[in-house]
């Protein structure tokens, strides 16, 4: 099924249409998702809302760019969308839990998950990145993350951003010399001495 075949059945409501739709970008959405999110069931549950924007405002695409770029777009800002949900819901609980009992009742606090040692430093690593990741600029993270997990060429990253060529590859270089600051710390054996 060609592009416009794509559209013009979601158009109509065609339900083999919005099967193929799922079934051809379900994973790459999900992945795209997940890296902004943090964890796969955020991004599982988000791809629904996803698929669903994509579905009511397909009478929107304007064709300027490609289908997957448009896709692409939807899941960015999704994706950011709920990152900034999720950081404002946190503020919230951080300032409810001032106002709980000192003995910790009622604190919201869930036990720790056991990990067992050899997990420990894969695990730790992950999160470090993650956390460099969540540090960097709306701008860059968006860049270096449909770069370097979603395999996307400087082009494409361009067309989803609709921002130019040089400042897509300023903008991973800027994300990878932060990253580079904020991880350093963290490796002692590549520290300068």
């Amino acid at each position: 099924m060609t592009d416009q075949e794509l559209i013009e059945g979601i158009l109509r409501r065609d339900r083999k249409a919005f099967q193929y739709l799922v079934n051809n970008y379900q994973k790459q959405v999900i992945k795209t998702a997940c890296y902004f999110v943090g964890n796969m069931e955020d991004a599982e549950d988000l791809s629904q809302e996803i698929f669903l924007d994509i579905i009511h405002s397909m009478d929107s695409f304007k064709k300027s760019s490609s289908l997957s770029t448009w896709i692409y777009r939807i899941t960015v800002n999704k994706s950011l969308n709920m990152v900034k949900r999720h950081k404002r819901r946190g503020m919230m609980l951080r300032i409810e839990s001032l106002f709980k009992t000192p003995d910790g009742r009622e604190t919201g606090m869930t036990p720790e998950p056991h990990v067992s040692p050899a997990d420990f430093e894969h695990k730790e690593k992950c999160e470090l990145l993650q956390a460099a990741i969540g540090r960097l600029p709306e701008n860059q993270r968006i860049a270096f993350v449909l770069n370097k997990f979603d395999d996307q060429t400087y082009k494409q990253i361009a067309e989803i951003m609709k921002i130019g060529l040089p400042a897509v590859e300023s903008l991973i270089h800027r994300a990878k010399a932060n990253m580079q600051k904020h991880l350093i710390i963290h490796f002692s054996e590549y520290q300068k001495k």
